[in-house]
C-alpha cells in the first residue's frame, strides 16, 4: 500500500445462531472454497462470529460447540491465532501443531492447512504480510523477498504470553467503538504494533539478518528529502520503507543518516511531527463544538490515550486536556 492510498472502509460482521445449518451456511459464504466436515455437534449447539476488517489488519473471534474438520486453501494473509477454549489440531502437510487453551499459533502464507477443531473459542489477528516485511526491512535491511516467518510457534513461552496480551489489546481496539478505527493513522498503528510484536515472538529470517552498518556517509540531501516527505505526509499511514524510497536511499542507510545528522530515527521523527500536529489541533480546538482529546489523539495515530498524554506532557509540560480547555 502506497501513501496515496488509504485503508479500505471499516467492515464489521456479527452473527450468532443455535442452528447448525445456518452456522455452516455462513461459514461457507465467509470461507468460500474451503471444505467443512462435521463430526459431532453438541446438544446445546451455539455459534458466534465477529469480524472487523480495516484493510491491513483484521480481528476475528469465532466460537462454536462441535467437532469439525476444515481444509483451507493456501493463505494470503498471516493469521495469528489464540485459543481461549477447546482444541485445534493443525496439519500443514508435514507437521501437526496442537493448540489448546492459552496457546498461540501462526498460520503462515502459501500453505494448505487442515484444522480439526473441537468446541473452540478462538481469537485471531489477520495481517497483511507486506506490513511485517516492510517493518523487518526498516529494522534490519532485509529485502522483502528474503523475509518470511519460519515457524508457527513462539520462540519462548514468555513471548507467547506477550503475544496473547498484544492480541487482546488489538482485539479490544479493533472491535470497540467504530470511530477510532476509522482513522487511517490508528489503523496503521494497529497493524504496525501487530507486526512489531510478531517479529519478536515468532521465528523469522529477520532474526538472523546481519546488522551491517550503512556503507559511506549518505548525502545530507537524503535526510532533507526524508524530512520534507515526512512533513508533507505526516497525516497519512506512511512507513519507514516509503520514507526511504522518497529519500532515494535504503531503509538501513536512512536510519543511519538520521542518527548521524538528527540524533533520532525516521519513525521517531515522524512521531514528533505528528505530536506537533496534535498540539496544533488542540490549540485550535473548541470543546463546545465537541472537539475531544481522544479524537485528536487518534487522528494522529495514537491508540493509547495514556501514551498520548505522557508524550504530550513530556513535550509541552502540561496535559492535552489543559491545552484543549485553556
Amino acid at each position: 500500500m502506497r501513501p496515496e492510498q488509504t485503508p479500505g472502509p471499516l467492515s464489521r460482521f456479527e452473527f450468532a445462531t443455535r442452528d447448525v445449518g445456518a452456522a455452516h451456511d455462513v461459514l461457507r459464504r465467509i470461507y468460500a472454497g474451503y471444505a467443512f466436515e462435521i463430526h459431532r455437534v453438541a446438544r446445546d449447539f451455539s455459534y458466534r462470529h465477529l469480524a472487523v476488517d480495516v484493510g491491513p489488519i483484521q480481528a476475528v473471534r469465532v466460537t462454536y460447540t462441535m467437532d469439525v474438520t476444515v481444509r483451507f486453501q493456501p493463505l494470503d494473509s498471516l493469521i495469528f491465532v489464540a485459543l481461549a477454549g477447546g482444541r485445534v489440531d493443525t496439519h500443514d502437510g508435514r507437521d501437526v501443531a496442537r493448540t489448546g487453551p492459552g496457546d498461540v499459533r501462526l498460520h503462515r502464507t502459501g500453505r494448505q492447512l487442515t484444522n480439526h477443531c473441537r468446541d473452540f473459542d478462538m481469537f485471531s489477528i489477520n495481517l497483511d504480510p507486506a506490513v511485517a516485511a516492510d517493518l523487518a526491512g526498516a529494522r534490519t535491511g532485509i529485502a522483502p523477498h528474503d523475509f518470511r516467518f519460519d515457524g508457527p510457534a513462539p520462540v519462548s513461552a514468555e513471548l507467547g504470553r506477550y503475544w496473547w496480551d498484544t492480541m487482546a489489546y488489538l482485539h479490544r481496539f479493533l472491535t470497540g467503538p467504530p470511530e477510532p478505527v476509522r482513522s487511517p493513522l490508528a489503523i496503521r498503528a494497529a497493524a504496525d504494533l501487530a507486526a512489531a510484536a510478531a517479529l519478536v515472538v515468532f521465528p523469522n529470517t529477520a532474526m538472523a539478518a546481519p546488522g551491517r552498518p550503512a556503507t559511506g556517509p549518505p548525502a545530507p540531501a537524503s535526510v532533507r528529502r526524508a524530512v520534507a516527505y515526512i512533513e508533507s505526509h505526516a497525516g497519512e499511514p506512511i512507513t519507514a520503507a516509503w520514507i526511504a524510497e522518497a529519500a532515494r536511499i535504503s531503509p538501513r542507510g536512512l536510519q543511519a543518516a538520521f542518527r548521524r545528522h538528527l540524533d533520532t530515527t525516521p519513525m521517531a521523527y515522524l512521531r514528533r511531527v505528528r505530536l506537533s500536529r496534535a498540539h496544533r489541533d488542540l490549540v485550535d480546538a473548541d470543546p463546545t463544538r465537541g472537539d475531544t482529546v481522544a479524537a485528536i489523539a487518534r487522528r494522529w495515530g495514537y491508540l493509547s490515550l495514556s501514551r498520548f498524554a505522557a508524550d504530550y506532557r513530556a513535550a509541552y509540560g502540561r496535559s492535552p486536556r489543559e491545552t484543549l480547555i485553556y
